[in-house]
């Protein structure tokens, strides 16, 4: 994955940063390696001139490697401990305990960039993402809305099927939802100060964590990895915010004035993929929606008994208990579980998040990393809450 880490200066300006970060560069996906080092490959992200494609890195000493693509032919060369950069791939290597030998290699495969289908900064954002395969056609986006006198300054989320450059963001086809529509979309919750973040995208789904204050938050948008054959589940679309108001009426909202909106709020309705809650019983509700094969957006609930809502696996299975007596490895590292997402009636499996797992947070705590390999987890906490039960990670590659 390639992920970029900063401080936006409000909420407006982080939607203009992410808008930059996923239309200027292509992006990678997680790395493979093989051979004798140990050492590490980091700063992941494709350029502006990034394709579909293949990158492979062969060291030729222990300290130096040619870069070519499989579409792109030769890129260059490069050092051991020494950014390198071109328009098609970005990264560092680290040297590890155990030298490279010539003839080791890591493989990375990249996508071009998304595109940009409507940039209306201070206002919205639509996009189109290209796919791992550049095969694919994934629409979503974001909205601003604030209000001063309630101090809270908020991304509405959007998903859609199709784009229509004469319709407003309410209007797309597919919208999941929105002000005047039949079910509320999920909201992210920000606001108008400093706002250290995280970005991490691949050719199908972009994951935006941000602390706002001393709370976090978080929301995806694109597609699952489903465990549906993609001719039965071709568009397997996703938008998960921080806050999801209950009902099949917009009605069910707070108005635009009321300071419920702001990230402070300390009710069920803010909080992050581990911790989703409903209060009514309506499957369209919530801030975790998922647009099913029939075409029908459904929320999805981490709570246990849920018969209407879809549901989410570990954290569903987990709340039928008192509590959770999950403790970190014997080795004191941390295992991460894959977020499966499934029917709390049929107990149809639909897939799993791409990139979000489940672990403990049993001696933890928010910006910690979790080492698997290759791979690299950040963890987070969710909004304001800190027990045991009240973490997850997001894979940075």
């Amino acid at each position: 994955m390639s992920y970029q880490t900063g401080t936006a200066t409000g909420y407006d300006d982080l939607l203009d940063k992410l808008d930059t970060f996923l239309t200027s560069q292509g992006m990678c996906l997680s790395p493979a390696f093989v051979g004798t080092g140990n050492g590490t490959i980091s700063g992941l992200i494709g350029g502006s001139a990034s394709v579909a494609e293949v990158i492979t890195v062969t060291f030729t000493s222990s300290t130096a490697f040619d870069v070519a693509g499989s579409v792109s032919g030769a890129i260059g060369s490069g050092t051991v401990g020494t950014p390198f950069t071109s328009s098609q791939i970005n990264f560092t290597i680290a040297a590890g305990g155990t030298a490279f030998v010539s003839g080791d290699v890591f493989t990375v495969a990249t996508t071009p960039p998304w595109t940009s289908k409507r940039r209306s900064s201070g206002s919205q954002m639509i996009w189109q993402a290209p796919g791992n395969g550049n095969s694919d056609q994934i629409l979503v986006g974001a909205k601003l809305f604030h209000d001063v006198g309630a101090d809270y300054y908020n991304w509405r989320l959007g998903g859609f099927t199709a784009f229509d450059g004469a319709l407003t963001f309410e209007n797309q086809p597919g919208y999941v939802g929105g002000p005047g529509q039949s079910t509320p979309s999920p909201v992210f919750n920000l606001w108008n100060s400093s706002i250290p973040y995280w970005f991490v995208a691949n050719g199908r789904r972009v994951i935006v964590v941000a602390k706002v204050s001393s709370v976090y938050v978080s929301c995806y948008l694109g597609l699952l990895n489903a465990y549906v054959a993609p001719g039965a589940f071709p568009y397997p679309l996703a938008v998960i915010g921080s806050m999801g108001w209950d009902g099949n009426n917009v009605s069910f909202e707070p108005s635009s004035t009321d300071n419920r909106w702001r990230w402070s709020y300390v009710g069920q309705e803010l909080s992050n993929y581990n911790k989703q809650r409903t209060t009514q019983s309506y499957s369209s509700g919530g801030c975790f929606r998922v647009r099913l094969p029939n075409g029908v957006w459904i929320a999805f609930d981490s709570g246990w008994g849920e018969s209407q809502f879809g549901r989410l696996w570990p954290w569903t299975d987990f709340n039928q208990q008192s509590s959770l007596d999950w403790r970190d490895n014997l080795d004191g590292g941390y295992t991460v579980l894959p977020v499966v997402l499934y029917d709390g009636g049929s107990l149809n499996v639909y897939g799993e998040l791409d990139g979000v797992g489940a672990t403990t947070g049993f001696a933890q705590s928010a910006e910690n990393t979790i080492t698997i390999g290759m791979s690299k987890w950040l963890v987070v906490q969710d909004v304001n809450r800190t027990t045991k039960r009240d973490y997850f990670a997001i894979k940075l590659i």
